[in-house]
Protein backbone atom coordinates (compact mmCIF):
# COMPACT_ATOMS: atom_id res chain seq x y z
CA UNK A 1 0.00 0.00 0.00
CA UNK A 2 1.31 3.18 -1.12
CA UNK A 3 0.52 7.27 -0.70
CA UNK A 4 -0.48 7.21 -4.63
CA UNK A 5 -3.91 5.38 -3.55
CA UNK A 6 -4.50 7.83 -1.05
CA UNK A 7 -8.06 9.97 -2.04
CA UNK A 8 -6.98 13.26 -0.90
CA UNK A 9 -10.27 15.00 -1.38
CA UNK A 10 -12.37 13.10 0.44
CA UNK A 11 -12.33 13.98 4.31
CA UNK A 12 -11.88 11.40 6.84
CA UNK A 13 -15.13 10.39 9.38
CA UNK A 14 -15.10 11.02 12.75
CA UNK A 15 -14.35 7.88 14.87
CA UNK A 16 -17.31 7.85 16.07
CA UNK A 17 -19.47 7.87 13.18
CA UNK A 18 -22.04 5.02 12.95
CA UNK A 19 -21.06 4.44 8.95
CA UNK A 20 -18.14 3.06 9.58
CA UNK A 21 -19.93 -0.16 11.25
CA UNK A 22 -21.43 -0.27 7.11
CA UNK A 23 -17.82 -0.52 5.62
CA UNK A 24 -16.98 -3.20 7.36
CA UNK A 25 -18.57 -6.94 7.53
CA UNK A 26 -17.14 -6.98 11.32
CA UNK A 27 -17.75 -5.76 14.04
CA UNK A 28 -14.04 -5.67 15.08
CA UNK A 29 -12.60 -4.33 11.90
CA UNK A 30 -14.70 -1.15 12.36
CA UNK A 31 -13.59 -1.02 15.62
CA UNK A 32 -9.93 -1.29 14.78
CA UNK A 33 -10.82 1.17 12.07
CA UNK A 34 -12.18 3.78 14.64
CA UNK A 35 -9.17 3.20 16.54
CA UNK A 36 -6.15 4.39 13.76
CA UNK A 37 -8.68 7.20 12.85
CA UNK A 38 -8.28 8.41 16.68
CA UNK A 39 -4.50 7.77 16.48
CA UNK A 40 -3.96 9.28 13.50
CA UNK A 41 -1.45 11.68 15.32
CA UNK A 42 -0.02 8.84 17.61
CA UNK A 43 0.06 5.83 15.23
CA UNK A 44 -0.23 2.58 17.37
CA UNK A 45 1.54 -0.30 17.58
CA UNK A 46 -0.18 -3.88 16.91
CA UNK A 47 0.43 -4.25 20.35
CA UNK A 48 -2.13 -1.76 21.07
CA UNK A 49 -4.31 -2.40 19.24
CA UNK A 50 -4.30 -6.26 20.54
CA UNK A 51 -5.01 -4.66 24.04
CA UNK A 52 -7.98 -2.39 22.48
CA UNK A 53 -9.22 -5.65 21.14
CA UNK A 54 -9.64 -7.17 24.09
CA UNK A 55 -10.35 -4.72 26.30
CA UNK A 56 -13.51 -3.97 24.21
CA UNK A 57 -14.31 -7.57 22.63
CA UNK A 58 -12.81 -9.75 25.49
CA UNK A 59 -10.16 -11.45 22.70
CA UNK A 60 -7.23 -10.62 21.21
CA UNK A 61 -5.65 -13.29 18.79
CA UNK A 62 -4.81 -14.12 14.95
CA UNK A 63 -7.93 -13.03 13.37
CA UNK A 64 -7.17 -9.82 15.63
CA UNK A 65 -4.05 -8.61 13.88
CA UNK A 66 -6.25 -9.57 10.49
CA UNK A 67 -8.85 -7.31 11.95
CA UNK A 68 -5.96 -4.79 11.70
CA UNK A 69 -4.98 -5.01 8.08
CA UNK A 70 -8.55 -5.31 7.14
CA UNK A 71 -8.62 -1.57 7.54
CA UNK A 72 -7.07 -1.42 4.02
CA UNK A 73 -9.70 -1.90 2.15
CA UNK A 74 -11.48 1.14 2.63
CA UNK A 75 -8.53 3.57 4.42
CA UNK A 76 -4.46 3.91 2.99
CA UNK A 77 -2.53 2.54 6.34
CA UNK A 78 0.74 1.99 6.17
CA UNK A 79 3.33 0.42 8.07
CA UNK A 80 6.22 2.56 9.31
CA UNK A 81 9.07 2.31 11.46
CA UNK A 82 8.92 4.64 14.89
CA UNK A 83 11.92 6.91 15.02
CA UNK A 84 13.61 5.91 18.30
CA UNK A 85 12.81 2.92 19.57
CA UNK A 86 11.89 0.89 15.75
CA UNK A 87 8.56 -0.25 16.77
CA UNK A 88 6.54 -0.69 13.59
CA UNK A 89 3.36 1.06 13.88
CA UNK A 90 0.45 1.83 12.28
CA UNK A 91 -0.60 5.30 10.12
CA UNK A 92 -4.03 5.85 8.97
CA UNK A 93 -3.49 8.59 5.68
CA UNK A 94 -6.97 8.65 4.38
CA UNK A 95 -9.73 7.15 2.34
CA UNK A 96 -8.22 4.42 0.27
CA UNK A 97 -9.05 5.25 -3.76
CA UNK A 98 -11.77 3.29 -5.26
CA UNK A 99 -9.79 0.50 -7.34
CA UNK A 100 -10.46 0.60 -11.29
CA UNK A 101 -12.16 -2.64 -12.01
CA UNK A 102 -10.71 -5.10 -13.68
CA UNK A 103 -11.89 -7.79 -16.14
CA UNK A 104 -15.69 -8.11 -14.93
CA UNK A 105 -16.82 -11.76 -13.70
CA UNK A 106 -20.10 -12.22 -15.89
CA UNK A 107 -23.14 -14.24 -14.51
CA UNK A 108 -22.67 -17.58 -15.73
CA UNK A 109 -18.51 -17.57 -14.58
CA UNK A 110 -20.09 -16.84 -11.31
CA UNK A 111 -22.76 -19.27 -11.53
CA UNK A 112 -20.21 -22.21 -12.59
CA UNK A 113 -17.64 -21.31 -9.68
CA UNK A 114 -20.68 -21.80 -6.85
CA UNK A 115 -22.23 -25.14 -8.76
CA UNK A 116 -18.45 -26.52 -9.07
CA UNK A 117 -16.47 -25.00 -6.35
CA UNK A 118 -19.50 -25.00 -3.43
CA UNK A 119 -21.63 -21.94 -2.56
CA UNK A 120 -19.77 -21.21 0.46
CA UNK A 121 -16.39 -19.69 1.89
CA UNK A 122 -13.39 -21.30 0.67
CA UNK A 123 -11.52 -19.60 4.14
CA UNK A 124 -14.29 -20.47 6.83
CA UNK A 125 -17.06 -22.59 5.10
CA UNK A 126 -19.64 -19.76 5.76
CA UNK A 127 -22.56 -20.04 3.06
CA UNK A 128 -24.96 -18.27 2.17
CA UNK A 129 -27.75 -18.04 5.62
CA UNK A 130 -25.04 -16.59 7.46
CA UNK A 131 -23.01 -14.38 5.68
CA UNK A 132 -22.90 -12.59 2.08
CA UNK A 133 -20.56 -14.45 -0.70
CA UNK A 134 -18.54 -13.03 -3.48
CA UNK A 135 -16.65 -14.35 -5.87
CA UNK A 136 -13.07 -13.60 -5.42
CA UNK A 137 -9.57 -13.76 -7.71
CA UNK A 138 -7.07 -16.50 -6.04
CA UNK A 139 -4.00 -14.59 -7.68
CA UNK A 140 -4.96 -10.39 -7.98
CA UNK A 141 -5.03 -9.37 -11.26
CA UNK A 142 -2.86 -6.76 -10.53
CA UNK A 143 -0.66 -9.59 -10.46
CA UNK A 144 -1.53 -11.41 -13.60
CA UNK A 145 -4.35 -13.61 -12.28
CA UNK A 146 -6.51 -14.22 -14.69
CA UNK A 147 -10.52 -13.90 -14.36
CA UNK A 148 -10.95 -17.30 -15.33
CA UNK A 149 -13.07 -20.55 -13.13
CA UNK A 150 -9.42 -21.84 -12.02
CA UNK A 151 -8.36 -18.41 -10.55
CA UNK A 152 -12.00 -17.99 -8.80
CA UNK A 153 -13.12 -18.86 -5.87
CA UNK A 154 -16.42 -18.33 -3.46
CA UNK A 155 -15.33 -16.01 -0.18
CA UNK A 156 -17.38 -14.35 2.03
CA UNK A 157 -17.53 -10.55 2.23
CA UNK A 158 -15.52 -10.58 5.61
CA UNK A 159 -12.11 -12.86 4.51
CA UNK A 160 -12.93 -11.37 0.85
CA UNK A 161 -12.09 -7.91 2.65
CA UNK A 162 -9.25 -9.58 4.62
CA UNK A 163 -7.45 -10.91 1.54
CA UNK A 164 -7.28 -7.64 -0.37
CA UNK A 165 -5.89 -6.11 2.75
CA UNK A 166 -3.18 -8.66 3.08
CA UNK A 167 -2.13 -8.39 -0.57
CA UNK A 168 -2.47 -4.77 -0.60
CA UNK A 169 0.31 -4.56 2.27
CA UNK A 170 2.79 -6.48 -0.47
CA UNK A 171 1.88 -4.29 -3.49
CA UNK A 172 5.49 -3.62 -3.39
CA UNK A 173 6.76 -6.92 -4.35
CA UNK A 174 3.55 -7.56 -6.61
CA UNK A 175 6.38 -7.57 -9.63
CA UNK A 176 8.21 -9.96 -8.37
CA UNK A 177 5.25 -12.43 -7.05
CA UNK A 178 3.90 -11.60 -10.93
CA UNK A 179 6.97 -12.60 -12.59
CA UNK A 180 7.10 -15.72 -10.28
CA UNK A 181 3.40 -16.72 -11.33
CA UNK A 182 3.94 -16.46 -14.67
CA UNK A 183 6.18 -19.57 -14.67
CA UNK A 184 4.83 -22.75 -16.21
CA UNK A 185 5.23 -25.58 -12.82
CA UNK A 186 4.78 -24.84 -9.26
CA UNK A 187 8.80 -25.45 -8.60
CA UNK A 188 9.93 -23.28 -10.76
CA UNK A 189 7.18 -20.52 -9.22
CA UNK A 190 8.13 -20.97 -5.53
CA UNK A 191 12.00 -20.97 -6.77
CA UNK A 192 11.43 -17.36 -8.65
CA UNK A 193 9.43 -16.08 -5.45
CA UNK A 194 12.33 -17.17 -3.19
CA UNK A 195 14.98 -15.84 -5.79
CA UNK A 196 13.39 -12.41 -5.90
CA UNK A 197 12.66 -11.91 -2.14
CA UNK A 198 16.35 -12.97 -1.42
CA UNK A 199 17.33 -10.29 -3.91
CA UNK A 200 15.64 -7.88 -2.20
CA UNK A 201 16.74 -9.26 1.22
CA UNK A 202 13.45 -10.67 2.72
CA UNK A 203 12.68 -13.57 3.83
CA UNK A 204 9.26 -15.32 1.91
CA UNK A 205 6.10 -15.23 3.58
CA UNK A 206 4.75 -19.18 3.65
CA UNK A 207 1.16 -17.23 2.43
CA UNK A 208 2.69 -16.25 -1.04
CA UNK A 209 4.55 -19.75 -1.20
CA UNK A 210 0.88 -21.55 -1.08
CA UNK A 211 -0.28 -18.93 -3.49
CA UNK A 212 2.07 -19.46 -5.65
CA UNK A 213 2.48 -23.53 -5.45
CA UNK A 214 -0.84 -23.84 -6.70
CA UNK A 215 -1.42 -26.16 -9.46
CA UNK A 216 -4.14 -28.40 -10.74
CA UNK A 217 -2.32 -31.63 -9.73
CA UNK A 218 0.70 -30.47 -7.83
CA UNK A 219 -0.65 -28.03 -5.75
CA UNK A 220 1.09 -29.36 -2.32
CA UNK A 221 3.30 -26.20 -1.14
CA UNK A 222 5.26 -28.50 1.08
CA UNK A 223 5.74 -31.29 -0.48
CA UNK A 224 7.28 -28.75 -4.29
CA UNK A 225 9.57 -27.09 -1.19
CA UNK A 226 11.21 -30.86 -0.32
CA UNK A 227 11.48 -31.52 -3.92
CA UNK A 228 13.65 -28.66 -4.65
CA UNK A 229 15.83 -29.11 -1.47
CA UNK A 230 15.94 -32.60 -2.12
CA UNK A 231 15.59 -33.35 -5.77
CA UNK A 232 16.58 -30.02 -7.58
CA UNK A 233 19.56 -29.21 -4.41
CA UNK A 234 18.44 -25.86 -3.56
CA UNK A 235 19.07 -24.68 0.15
CA UNK A 236 16.41 -23.28 1.82
CA UNK A 237 15.37 -22.75 5.05
CA UNK A 238 12.62 -22.01 7.56
CA UNK A 239 12.01 -19.75 10.10
CA UNK A 240 9.18 -19.01 12.83
CA UNK A 241 8.52 -15.87 14.61
CA UNK A 242 6.18 -16.35 17.44
CA UNK A 243 4.47 -12.30 17.67
CA UNK A 244 1.88 -11.73 20.16
CA UNK A 245 0.74 -15.44 20.32
CA UNK A 246 0.77 -15.70 16.47
CA UNK A 247 3.50 -18.04 14.96
CA UNK A 248 4.75 -16.62 11.38
CA UNK A 249 6.34 -18.79 9.00
CA UNK A 250 8.74 -18.01 6.20
CA UNK A 251 11.39 -19.10 3.94
CA UNK A 252 14.78 -18.03 3.44
CA UNK A 253 16.71 -18.63 0.39
CA UNK A 254 20.40 -19.99 0.81
CA UNK A 255 21.83 -21.04 -2.31
CA UNK A 256 19.48 -21.60 -5.52
CA UNK A 257 20.77 -24.40 -7.91
CA UNK A 258 19.79 -23.52 -12.37
CA UNK A 259 16.74 -24.94 -13.79
CA UNK A 260 17.49 -28.91 -14.88
CA UNK A 261 17.59 -28.47 -19.06
CA UNK A 262 14.08 -30.97 -19.46
CA UNK A 263 12.63 -28.70 -16.54
CA UNK A 264 11.84 -29.28 -13.15
CA UNK A 265 9.21 -31.53 -14.00
CA UNK A 266 10.68 -33.78 -15.77
CA UNK A 267 13.70 -33.42 -12.92
CA UNK A 268 11.11 -34.09 -10.40
CA UNK A 269 9.29 -37.22 -12.22
CA UNK A 270 12.88 -38.94 -13.02
CA UNK A 271 13.73 -38.80 -9.27
CA UNK A 272 10.04 -40.74 -8.68
CA UNK A 273 10.44 -42.98 -11.14
CA UNK A 274 14.66 -44.08 -9.68
CA UNK A 275 13.07 -44.08 -5.80
CA UNK A 276 9.96 -46.54 -6.98
CA UNK A 277 12.78 -48.75 -8.84
CA UNK A 278 15.03 -48.67 -5.79
CA UNK A 279 11.63 -49.15 -3.46
CA UNK A 280 10.71 -52.28 -5.52
CA UNK A 281 14.38 -53.92 -5.70
CA UNK A 282 14.54 -53.61 -2.03
CA UNK A 283 11.08 -54.66 -1.38
CA UNK A 284 12.13 -58.13 -3.77
CA UNK A 285 15.52 -58.71 -2.12
CA UNK A 286 13.73 -58.68 1.34
CA UNK A 287 10.89 -60.55 0.50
Amino acid sequence: MSRAELDEGRPLPDPRDPGIDDLFGSRETAEAARFLLERRDDPPTMAEWLARSQRVFGKANVHSQRRLREVRSHFVVLSIRRTGDGEWVYQLLGWKKAAASGVKISPRLQAEVFSQKGRFCQMCGIGPDRARLQIDHIVPESWGGKTEFANLEPLCEEHNHGKQAFFASLDEVGPAIGRALARTNPWERIGELLIAFSEMGRPTPVELIELVAQDTHKGDPKKRLRELRFVLGWDITSHRKKTDGVTEVTYELIRARPWPAGGAPAAVADYERDRKRRKAAEDRDFG
